[in-house]
């Protein structure tokens, strides 16, 4: 039974629609992203389980309670802001316990509940200290813990870790990803960051100019991509386009090289405007008899670390592998003529 839903939710902002046709179910205890680039609805539709928007039309329940237009002081949701929002003249403890204060909460209710809450992100030692007292990583523990000292039945996080650097957004995610299962809270994340959404997720929600193009697991999301837009916003991707030359043995061509899908094609023989797809990292070096093969031209070698990206030119397409990288890879040279092999499965038609 779901705990969260939204049913057929519309927004829209002086007759332009932000949020269109919105559906999802949350079960307790999910954690749901939002995954979409600016301006494709996702906080907005945050904003509306929190109560700070109000649908045009559509329905908002939280364990079968409507709330569609209920105020957000009432109602019991969390949120934490990219900001962080913390009162600077209030110590730690303050923060934290600021929510229970309002509701009227005893001392030593509130004190038990920050004691609480402290420990879970240990920081037993910094009750007394004040924000500015506290690194960016650091202060949005605190943020958490005040959206959770409250006991709230959905945790809202709208893009909490944007202003932190790499390696502190890496360490807080699992972070929050520990403390949301340690305390089972339905929880509901707005990224732009593809890599949080995957790693943090049980679903993730592809959204795109106020619409969703795909609900799925990490897994489903990024090996079987529902439209171009996922495709090509999740992950890297190769798209080049080919002719379709026997549809019911699934083989098209790139060019004058044939390549082999995994399934019979519904497209009419010699079809025009497909594209086949294929990440970077199905590719490998060589050729591999039995498989399918594409001869090129090296165009760019690109270093990215644990990863070698070597840019192919088949026959005017520009083609991207991914290589792990070891300290005896044998590197091509750009120019030299270099060939790539991958799989039936490797690979589908857009």
């Amino acid at each position: 039974m779901s705990f969260l839903k939204l049913t057929h939710v519309n927004k829209t902002f002086a007759d332009m629609p932000a949020v269109d046709d919105f559906n999802l179910s949350a079960e307790q205890g999910e954690f749901v992203s939002f995954l979409g680039p600016s301006g494709c609805g996702k906080t907005t539709t945050l904003r509306m389980i929190a109560g700070f928007e109000l649908p045009t039309s559509g329905k908002i329940t939280i364990a079968d309670q409507d709330l569609t237009y209920v105020p957000p002081n009432k109602r019991n949701v969390g949120m934490v802001f990219q900001s962080y929002a913390l009162f600077p003249n209030m110590t730690i403890a303050d923060n934290i316990g600021y929510g229970l204060k309002v509701v009227g909460k005893s001392k030593t209710e509130i004190n038990k509940r920050v004691d609480e809450m402290l420990d879970l992100i240990h920081l037993e030692n910094f009750r007394e200290r004040y924000p500015y007292q506290l690194s960016g990583g650091q202060q949005q523990r605190v943020a958490l813990v005040r959206a959770l000292a409250i006991r709230p039945q959905i945790l809202l996080l709208d893009e909490p870790l944007s202003a932190l650097d790499a390696k502190i957004r890496v360490e807080l995610r699992q972070e929050i990803r520990r403390i949301q299962q340690q305390l089972g809270i339905t929880t509901i994340y707005v990224t732009h960051d593809q890599e949080e959404a995957l790693s943090l997720s049980d679903r993730v929600v592809v959204m795109s100019q106020g619409r969703m193009e795909q609900v799925g697991t990490p897994s489903e999301i990024y090996t079987y991509p529902a439209t171009e837009f996922v495709a090509k916003f999740v992950g890297q991707i190769n798209l080049l386009p080919v002719d379709v030359i026997n549809p019911p043995e699934g083989l098209v061509k790139v060019g004058q090289q044939p390549v082999r899908t995994s399934r019979a094609l519904n497209r009419a023989d010699g079809a025009h405007a497909v594209r086949l797809a294929i990440r970077p990292e199905e590719l490998n070096p060589g050729y591999l008899e039995g498989a399918n093969n594409l001869t090129g031209k090296v165009d760019s070698i690109t270093y990215l670390g644990s990863i070698i990206r070597v840019r192919i030119d088949v026959e005017g397409q520009l083609i991207s592998m991914d290589m792990f990288n070891e300290r005896k890879l044998k590197m091509p040279a750009v120019g030299d003529i270099f060939q790539v092999n991958f799989d039936a499965d490797a690979c589908w038609l857009i």
